[in-house]
């Protein structure tokens, strides 16, 4: 059944009055009649954006060529009410203002070509697909770029003036298409190096775990200061007593902190704090005959070099406290950092997407309990949005002990009456602007509190002579998206030797749990991230492995066909001698051509489903299951050198424990003897033989 934006849309012009989100869900606090109609200059999106966790959005026609503007209206109310031709695919809100900037950028291309859209030839279109790739966008930009062209001709039954030509049809479009295969579902998103990712996440739990008690009291005597009551209608008596106890415990007086202070002025007394100090405003001591008290002053106790609070540090780092005290002017930043800290642990310690983290609200964790009343297991619940409609659906993420004392703090860190844990600070200059109309950080927002709190680690780094500051990323501060951390987490995962379960302990928990998670209707595709990176890391290992003629020959059950699988991988991945690199490029190598070899700690799988142990016969399986591998057993195991040496460090550890044997239980004395002698007499079977 057709709609009645469709019907309009395909038997004429618009009405001017046409509401352009007639056929999108709104926000509650938004009335249909108020939105947008077609004739206006600006289309606001922001009713229809039902996340929390984004800016205002608009289409401004202002900024399209004037003989445009009608054209652009007309594809763009096309896109609003999902009147879509066939072959085409509705568009979100944020997608569809994404495409209206790169259909802007040709629009204005056309214009300054004095050609109308009809006019625009096919030769046109290959100097623009030229000037664009001149530009020298990613590939994902590009894209962008050439589906909001081809918009103007696949839509052009709804537009008064449309191109007369298909750009795919054109040689330049279809050359460039050619050497660039479009990689539906592939991850490009850089991830982060480990050595900015390890010393982040660490410093991100101490401001957690360590410095968060500080930050939050210190939060709570400066709220007290800027609501604290007048002293008395005396303020230059107030003031005498209050300089009497700066006199009394010989404290230096108040002074700016250096980074409010002009260059060449001198440290001077704060009049503002002092002021606050008696619960007076500033103008009024300075009405007063206040300067001759605080010179005084100044004369027998000096000035401070800040505005320290009373708060007495209790965080410890390495025995000390890591700050002498907090500065009132340091407060609000500190709450900033200490939020980012937050969304660090929580995104990168679950796998949420940021619009998923952006979402979570007071009360989204919850425990379960052995009989003991021990927690074995912490659940966090948020709305997830990728592959759901507009609304979001609700989603479950089994997350580690870290992430629920990140909440916590979280939950402690926003006023009672704040739903939303990723608020504005009610102290930030975000929330005095208003600069996210729903009341949440964007992502612009939370990649900017990242990138200063890693200024502030190596700051704090520098001026203490600590080694574990964040390292520069190509030169300089590493800049930090959300988009990233999912992304690394998943590369962790899938790098840890043996992958997702026989990896470093805390890589195997987290993976493991988190795949218990989203169990709700929204699929995260975490677990697809996982296995893409798992299998990109066997096509690196098996290329070098391929390309590397003067390595022994594996060894092991297994060995010989994992040396012939190799062989045949090599012929697709090693060209006089030198190893496929680009990622993308070996993935599709990996798609087509899989050996099914699976490098871990002790062992390679050279998995056969028949051989296998880990598989039941009537669950063969088209991959081994790890977590029940057997590989002094299984026919299907080989072994690199590094297996061996691994292997045979084992062996060494199972050595020295049965050398004190007789403090051992007897069971567990009996279990080791056991494994010494199975591993012993596997290593000896299957010593590394030397390359030909």
């Amino acid at each position: 059944m057709t709609s009645p934006a469709e019907t309009a849309a395909r038997s004429g012009p618009v009405p001017a009055r046409a509401l352009v989100l007639a056929a999108r869900p709104l926000r509650a606090e938004f009335r249909l009649e108020e939105t947008s109609r077609f004739a206006d200059d600006a289309w606001w999106l922001t009713p229809a954006w039902l996340r929390a966790d984004r800016k205002s959005l608009k289409l401004d026609f202002t900024t399209v060529p004037p003989p445009f503007v009608h054209a652009a209206k007309s594809l763009f109310y096309a896109l609003l009410t999902q009147d879509t031709p066939p072959g085409e695919l509705p568009l979100t809100i944020p997608s569809i203002r994404t495409y209206f900037s790169c259909a802007r950028l040709f629009l204005t291309w056309v214009h300054n070509r004095g050609r109308t859209l009809a006019q625009v030839s096919g030769e046109d279109l290959d100097a623009y697909h030229r000037d664009l790739a001149a530009q020298r966008l990613s590939l994902a930009s590009t894209y962008r770029y050439r589906r909001a062209v081809r918009m103007l001709w696949a839509y052009r039954s709804r537009l008064p003036d449309a191109l007369a030509t298909d750009p795919l049809r054109r040689p330049a479009w279809q050359a460039w298409a050619r050497a660039n295969p479009r990689r539906f579902g592939e991850n490009l998103t850089e991830r982060i190096p480990e050595q900015i990712m390890g010393p982040l996440l660490t410093w991100a739990l101490r401001w957690i775990d360590d410095f968060a008690e500080d930050i939050l009291a210190a939060r709570d005597e400066r709220a007290a200061l800027d609501a604290r009551p007048p002293t008395g209608p005396d303020a230059v008596s107030a003031l005498a007593v209050l300089l009497d106890g700066y006199r009394l415990r010989r404290q230096p007086l108040p002074s700016l902190p250096p980074g409010r202070l002009r260059r060449s002025s001198r440290p001077a007394p704060c009049l503002s704090h002092l002021a606050r100090l008696l619960g007076h405003d500033r103008d009024r001591l300075e009405r007063l005959d206040a300067e001759r008290l605080i010179a005084q002053a100044v004369r027998e106790v000096g000035v401070d070099s800040d505005c320290p609070l009373t708060h007495r540090v209790q965080g410890q780092l390495d025995g000390r406290p890591w700050l002498a005290a907090i500065s009132y002017y340091d407060g609000p930043r500190f709450e900033r950092l200490l939020q980012a800290a937050c969304w660090i642990v929580i995104a990168y310690l679950s796998g949420m997407r940021d619009s998923e983290a952006k979402h979570l609200q007071r009360g989204c964790l919850s425990v379960q309990r052995d009989p003991d009343g021990r927690v074995y297991r912490h659940r966090l619940h948020s709305r997830a949005f990728k592959g759901e409609d507009a609304h979001g659906a609700q989603a479950t993420w089994i997350v580690t002990a870290p992430v629920a004392r990140a909440i916590a703090v979280l939950e402690r860190f926003q006023p009672v009456d704040q739903p939303y844990l990723f608020a504005p600070p009610l102290t930030s200059r975000s929330y005095r602007q208003r600069r996210s109309p729903y009341g949440v950080l964007d992502s612009n927002a939370t990649n900017t509190d990242i990138t200063d709190l890693i200024k502030w680690i190596n700051d704090y780094c520098t001026a203490h002579h600590r080694p574990d500051g964040i390292p520069p990323e190509r030169g300089r501060v590493p800049h930090l998206t959300t988009r990233r951390f999912r992304r690394t987490l998943a590369w962790f995962i899938a790098r840890r030797p043996g992958g997702t379960i026989a990896g470093a302990l805390q890589y195997r928990h987290q993976g493991i749990q988190m795949f218990e998670g989203y169990a709700g209707t929204s699929d995260s595709g975490f677990r697809d991230e996982v296995e893409a990176e798992e299998a990109l890391a066997r096509g690196q290992f098996l290329a070098e492995l391929g390309a590397d003629s003067d390595r022994p020959s594996l060894a092991g059950p297994a060995g010989d066909e994992a040396e012939a699988r190799i062989a045949d991988f090599a012929r697709h991945t090693v060209f006089d001698g030198q190893v496929v690199t680009d990622e993308a490029r070996l993935r599709r190598i990996v798609a087509r051509h899989d050996a099914h070899m699976y490098p871990g700690t002790f062992v390679t799988c050279v998995y056969n489903p028949d051989r296998a142990l880990c598989r039941t016969s009537s669950d063969p399986g088209d991959q081994p299951v790890l977590a029940d591998c057997q590989p002094l057993a299984c026919r299907n195991t080989a072994l690199t050198p590094a297996n061996h040496q691994a292997l045979a460090g084992h062996l060494t550890q199972l050595e020295e424990a049965l050398s004190d044997s007789d403090r051992l239980a007897p069971y567990l004395r009996h279990r080791l003897q056991e494994q010494h002698r199975a591993t012993a007499a596997f290593l000896t079977r299957h010593a590394s033989e030397p390359a030909e």
